[in-house]
């Protein structure tokens, strides 16, 4: 470009040169012609031949990449994460990003349950992508219609990502209403874990004390999603009365779509001394207001904040203490610790995903601190040895390291108290199994499982409630073996009254090395 630059500068001396008065003839002209179409403003696209050449060079890197045969020491963790409609859960998806920024790639979906009119479907992924680009956040927005949060889910770990470019883990809210929701709502969250397993993807889990959901806060959504299992629902009547109001014209194109959703509810009210051109774009006849010609264009554009963003139904500002929630993974957090349970060999995932949040600069003040389990109490020190060679290697910067040697302990009478009042109301032996209650005789067989999570639940309590994060492997939800309920139950009694928990557990895919 600068070479065409300085091309362009030599034809106006030339021009010049030749004659001085016919160039400044055809100067005032061109200059004439730019002011007509300033002033008229047409509503037209003149395109960019910088858009049409960044389109080539992505087409062109991502086929390149397809080319590249993976290796572990270019493992990047790509998210696809089931949000709902991002202005929804905003915590998740700060949590996402904060481990995709600036290195991998992140998809945020949502799952409708209903069939969606085209133009509804597309003001609903343009509302999405500027929700996106007021909060700062790199991700990509994917939508799926009619369609079970199941089969939903699966579908969207089958066909999102394009060659490389494709999303290798899981991230899903914990369900926290697992004990009061729909059996069948319960069975397809705990097959959504498996499946994603069984296409080799990894799972992360994330429940934070306050919950993830603040449509209640919130603007509704435009949208029925089923996409949560983690309890929010819209209406279909909402829906409905949606796609009946819309005045999107037929014949708009969909960054048109982008632009007109810019001023919707999700963007502050617009002030009268706001340029003709933002206010006047693509407007339906009936709502079209006339803005003086002399209306002089702002210096720049409204910088928005969450404060802006985010209102309640009644368009007022959130409480102080919602606000704090809605960004707890956006302040730059305290001097604390961020607890690493390493209890399997999942292929790293489990150590990596925090060591990448603590290089953050909002989490920089946290150390890490690992804890790992150990076969036999006399080989204690041992163990301890190996792992503290193995972190070094792998170049991990840890402050303490910590190994328990008696996971095999009898849990404690008040913990398999609280896990019988979790587990109560899903045990019915008479009843046909349907993958959900839990019987007498499984409950028996999975004892000794249970006692350990219980377990784990005390040395949690113990070590960990203080901490600014914790993150532990996640139990293989084995389908067939073990109930919904269950499996759900031992997640509940690990993660209930902690600070911020990650589950994670990946799909033995090698993501650490210490070969050069």
């Amino acid at each position: 470009m600068w070479l065409s630059l300085v091309g362009a500068g030599l034809c106006v001396a030339v021009m010049f040169l030749i004659s001085w008065w016919t160039a400044l003839l055809t100067l005032a002209f061109v200059m004439g012609l730019y002011m007509i179409v300033q002033y008229r403003k047409p509503d037209v696209n003149w395109g960019s031949s910088t858009q049409a050449q960044t389109y080539k060079n992505a087409l062109v890197s991502v086929q390149q990449l397809s080319r590249v045969e993976d290796h572990v020491k270019n493992y990047c963790p790509q998210i696809l994460a089931l949000t709902g409609a991002p202005e929804t859960r905003p915590p998740l998806i700060d949590f996402a990003f904060l481990i995709t920024k600036n290195i991998s790639l992140l998809v945020c979906a949502n799952i409708v349950k209903h069939q969606q009119p085209y133009r509804v479907r597309i003001e609903s992924i343009a509302s999405a992508q500027n929700w996106f680009i007021k909060q700062n956040i790199k991700a990509f927005f994917a939508q799926v219609d009619n369609s079970t949060f199941e089969k939903g889910a699966q579908s969207l770990m089958q066909a999102t990502g394009l060659g490389k470019l494709k999303p290798n883990i899981v991230m899903m809210g914990f369900k926290a209403d697992w004990q009061t929701c729909d059996r069948n709502d319960l069975a397809m969250y705990f097959n959504v874990v498996h499946k994603a397993l069984d296409t080799y993807m990894g799972v992360a889990l994330l429940r934070v004390p306050e919950g993830l959901d603040y449509s209640k806060f919130l603007h509704a959504s435009p949208t029925d999603t089923a996409a949560e299992a983690n309890g929010a629902n819209n209406t279909t009547n909402q829906q409905t009365r949606r796609a009946s109001n819309e005045s999107i014209p037929r014949n708009v194109s969909f960054s048109q779509i982008s632009q007109a959703s810019s001023t919707s509810d999700l963007s502050p009210p617009a002030t009268p001394s706001m340029n003709r051109s933002r206010v006047s774009k693509n407007p339906s006849p009936d709502t079209a207001t006339p803005v003086a010609k002399s209306t002089p264009k702002p210096a720049k554009l409204y910088r928005f904040s969450r404060a802006d963003i985010y209102k309640n139904s009644s368009g007022c500002d959130l409480p102080k203490e919602a606000i704090l929630s809605l960004n707890q993974f956006q302040r730059k957090q305290k001097k604390g610790i961020i607890d690493v349970w390493w209890l399997y060999d999942d292929g790293g995932l489990t150590l990596l995903l925090p060591y990448i949040i603590s290089t953050r600069r909002n989490w920089s003040e946290c150390k890490l601190r690992v804890f790992t389990l150990a076969n036999k109490k006399e080989d204690l020190v041992y163990e301890q040895r190996n792992m503290a060679s193995l972190l070094s290697k792998f170049r991990i910067d840890y402050s303490d390291l910590k190994v328990i040697p008696d996971i095999t302990k009898k849990p404690m009478e008040e913990t398999s108290v609280l896990f019988d009042s979790i587990i109560k109301g899903f045990i019915n032996e008479s009843e046909d199994d349907d993958g959900v209650i839990v019987n007498d005789a499984e409950l028996s067989a999975m004892r000794d499982k249970t006692n350990r999570h219980l377990r784990l639940r005390e040395l949690l309590t113990e070590n960990s409630i203080n901490s600014n994060l914790i993150v532990m492997t996640l139990p293989m939800p084995r389908k067939n073996v073990v109930a919904a309920s269950l499996y759900m139950a031992w997640l509940e009694i690990l993660t209930k009254d902690m600070p911020p928990f990650l589950l994670v557990r990946g799909n033995q895919q090698s993501v650490l090395t210490f070969y050069s």
